[in-house]
């Protein structure tokens, strides 16, 4: 079976890589995108002050945090190669995969190997976008710089021991013995230790001495850890909530970076501040209100108030992600501030923050392109295009085709029922806007029901199905009595 394509690939030095979705193996496609979202909802995010209080008791299973791509690794007989969760693929003559090949005589027939691909530096850590200047250029890549480490086995694994093990410990074990003296693709490297004080003498020498992004930690109740100094973002300030606890503080700050053109991205919320700072936020943000068409609301739906782009902030945050657990980008709207008020663009690929704090108000900052720029999630986490210009999306105006109004005098008052349909001319504006061809909408007002306003809508993918919705509609709620309108 052909586990990829190379139809769409571009070089990769001598060798290939091919874009999203050229894995065909529908069966390694879910295994792949299973087990990122299994591990991303394993992960418990601490920052150094925690490890000394919030690790399990027992054995713990330590290693440096290599800052690169989830990758995995596969073996399928004599044929290794790498994949994506997204599906792309890097095959063929790569000095990785050369490594690689040479291990398959010692795996099972089957066997897939999750790590991180990075690219290796002259000196100083690897850093997430080296991994994209290394890979492109094409038959001028700098493949001799990329690299794979491992630290988990999805399936298979050395061909001396079992298939596949629930001990994660025999599992890494079974990856040592199966790329034994590799140098770019190896077993990540593991401490075994107890308690908060060793791992924090290990995050002191690898993370803070530069030779690590952070440190994962496997503890005996399954549980994976992950921890990482804390991250400071100046961040603007776009809108803000009411608390729940009172009109008279602000719940939570919706948060944007400016791109280089002026335009800003939004990128999370925070509503982790001490109780005085959101009474001091509020009258603040109150008078600086401003219009926006567009809607943005918290977890709980309550819609934020867009302001003006006047405040910058500082946050703490454990993480920034640029994939959901899918592997999928991460899009986020982008806004631009015209004429005194807010106009949504477009939503591009950007980053989200992972347990922010508030800080402090930063008063000797503005928001520009300079001290509120976009680029510092390029620190932690790779968006591709991040600082191109997002255009709006044009799309043609949506057309009445039926429009039927009916009124009906109960008890002095007047109801009226209408119903509308309509051609939106967007269904082929692309599949991510996900807009229907057909639109029927039946209202329903009688100002005497404790429910005055009532409303029905029905999607369509062609004018007949339209119009026979928009039918049964009239059939049912229009009897004797209601008198047709113009």
């Amino acid at each position: 079976m052909t586990r990829f394509s190379t139809d769409s690939a571009r070089p990769l030095g001598q060798g290939l890589q091919s874009p999203a979705g050229s894995l065909l193996d529908g069966e390694l496609v879910a295994m792949l995108r299973g087990y990122k979202r299994s591990v991303a909802g394993r992960y418990r995010a601490l920052v150094k002050d925690e490890l000394l209080t919030s690790l399990p008791p027992g054995p713990l299973r330590v290693s440096p945090k290599v800052d690169g791509e989830l990758w995995f690794l596969v073996f399928d007989g004599s044929v290794a190669f790498l994949a994506s969760p997204t599906g792309r693929v890097v095959s063929g003559d790569v000095p990785v995969l050369d490594e690689a090949r040479a291990a398959t005589s010692r795996a099972h027939t089957r066997t897939v190997i999750a790590g991180e691909l990075y690219a290796a530096r002259p000196s100083g850590r690897p850093r997430v976008g080296d991994l994209a200047n290394a890979m492109g250029g094409e038959d001028k890549a700098a493949v001799e710089r990329m690299a794979f480490v491992a630290f988990d086995t999805l399936q298979g694994g050395a061909a001396d021991g079992p298939e596949l093990t629930p001990v994660y410990a025999e599992r890494h074990a079974s990856l040592t013995r199966l790329l034994d003296g590799g140098k770019r693709v190896r077993a990540v490297k593991t401490e075994i230790v107890s308690g908060g004080e060793a791992v924090t003498a290990l995050f002191d020498a690898w993370v803070e001495g530069g030779k690590g992004e952070g440190l994962v930690i496997r503890g005996s109740d399954e549980l994976v850890y992950k921890a990482k100094p804390t991250i400071s973002i100046d961040a603007a300030v776009i809108g803000y909530t009411e608390s729940s606890e009172g009109a008279d503080r602000v719940g939570s700050l919706l948060l944007g970076l400016v791109r280089e053109n002026g335009q800003i991205q939004l990128i999370g919320s925070c509503g982790n501040m001490p109780t005085e700072q959101r009474l001091a936020f509020m009258p603040k943000l109150q008078a600086m209100h401003a219009e926006s068409n567009y809607r943005h609301a918290n977890n709980r739906g309550a819609l934020y108030r867009f302001v003006r782009p006047e405040i910058v902030v500082e946050i703490k945050v454990t993480d920034i992600q640029s994939e959901g657990s899918s592997g999928d980008p991460i899009e986020r709207m982008i806004l631009e501030w015209h004429d005194g008020a807010w106009r949504s663009v477009r939503e591009l690929p950007g980053a989200s923050i992972l347990h922010p704090v508030f800080v402090r108000t930063r008063d000797d900052k503005r928001v520009d392109a300079v001290d509120v720029r976009v680029a510092q999630v390029q620190e932690r986490c790779l968006v591709t295009g991040i600082d191109r210009a997002a255009d709006p999306i044009v799309l043609p105006a949506s057309e009445v085709i039926r429009r039927e109004v009916y009124t009906k005098a109960t008890k002095g008052d007047l109801a009226v029922r209408k119903l509308v349909v309509w051609r939106t001319h967007k269904e082929s504006a692309g599949p991510d806007l996900g807009y229907p061809a057909f639109v029927v909408q039946f209202t329903d007002f009688s100002a005497g029901r404790k429910d005055p306003l009532q409303r029905d809508v029905k999607l369509a993918s062609d004018a007949s199905g339209a119009m026979r919705i928009a039918d049964e509609m009239i059939a049912e709620g229009i009897k004797k009595g209601w008198e047709r309108r113009p």
